[in-house]
């Protein structure tokens, strides 16, 4: 029993030892601070779509303790002129460098300091070091100039092309269907390229041809392609960057108020002034809706089947109702100008 005792005691001696020698460590009194090295004091970094995996390194020279153990790096970044009162630690590590995509810093940036998006704002970065988490110091900040980056989606995207000379200012249009997805039909008079530009300038967000139906942010890339003349019903969605432009060879109207039943459309004529199909035709009593190319892919119905103007709807089932025989003038706007949406009238001649 005595045995036992004295081997408690001597192991319990052993840890208070351990932890008192650990505890007695005793650093420099005149500790060096480490110092950074880069990035840069001044430097200015612009975040894009493009760019968002490349690399920002932080390196430092070491700071000194005075003593051999292990040092503890953290990364400080905040809003210049407020003394790290606000900051956030971008990471933490053993050795003397450490690295941050621009994208990952981009986020921290705007969500966690709150700092503004798609705008150029000064922040302060600076390493700090600590030894058993005591005793921190830390390097001099650097300043840097950071344009952050967020897809802010626009109302409508400009689609200049070889069909318009190129010039996203006078560019027809297609409007957001959802927050980012748009859609329109637009005329292209040659069989050529073109692009979908973010604002109708060079200066923000171009897409190109990314392949395999396949959007790029880089400005550089190549246009888009039809290979036609005509009219295209153009698709883009910025967020899962993929695009369609599907060639319409007609634009029709079907059903049994029409002269071909639902068997074949009858085709109307197109204005490429005003991007509208109408005919003047007798209707007999029946239902009527719109497709094209004389298929089914692209059709559509009326939100209301008991009105003779109004809206329509993308492949929706139903027809709009007509209740008179008579001669009809039959309008298909799709310029979406005004309205914000594809409408049709059927006005008795």
């Amino acid at each position: 029993m005595k045995k036992i005792l004295l081997i408690i005691m001597a192991l319990t001696i052993g840890m208070l030892s351990a932890c008192k020698k650990e505890a007695l460590v005793t650093v420099s009194s005149n500790i060096g601070a480490p110092v950074l090295k880069n990035p840069a004091d001044g430097t200015s970094i612009a975040v894009t779509a493009a760019d968002s995996n490349q690399m920002l390194t932080t390196k430092w020279q070491k700071a000194d303790y005075g003593v051999s153990a292990v040092i503890s790096y953290f990364v400080q970044v905040a809003p210049t002129g407020n003394n790290f009162k606000t900051k956030i630690v971008i990471g933490a590590t053993t050795a003397d460098s450490l690295q941050i995509t621009y994208g990952g810093l981009n986020n921290r940036l705007i969500n966690q300091l709150h700092l503004p998006a798609n705008s150029a704002s000064t922040i302060e970065v600076r390493t700090g070091a600590a030894i058993y988490g005591k005793d921190s110091v830390f390097s001099k900040s650097v300043k840097l100039t950071v344009t952050t980056f967020k897809v802010l989606a626009p109302d409508k995207l400009s689609v200049p092309g070889a069909y318009q000379g190129w010039n996203p200012g006078a560019a027809l249009t297609i409007p957001a269907v959802t927050t980012f997805t748009y859609e329109g039909y637009i005329y292209m008079n040659v069989g050529d390229y073109f692009k979908f530009t973010s604002a109708p300038d060079w200066d923000h967000i171009n897409y190109g041809d990314a392949g395999g139906g396949k959007l790029s942010t880089d400005g550089a890339a190549a246009g888009l392609k039809v290979d036609a003349p005509g009219v295209y019903k153009l698709n883009a969605d910025i967020q899962a960057l993929t695009y369609s432009a599907t060639l319409i060879n007609s634009i029709g109207i079907i059903g049994t108020a029409t002269p071909h039943g639902w068997d074949a459309s009858t085709a109307m004529t197109y204005d490429v002034a005003t991007n509208k199909y109408s005919i003047k035709l007798n209707l007999v009593p029946g239902a009527l809706k719109f497709r094209a190319n004389d298929a089914w892919d692209i059709n559509y119905g009326p939100a209301d089947a008991n009105s003779l103007i109004g809206k329509l709807i993308f492949n929706d089932p139903g027809a709009v109702t007509i209740n008179d025989a008579g001669n009809y003038t039959v309008t298909l706007d799709m310029s979406q100008t005004n309205p914000k949406y594809y409408a049709y009238t059927i006005v008795k001649n």
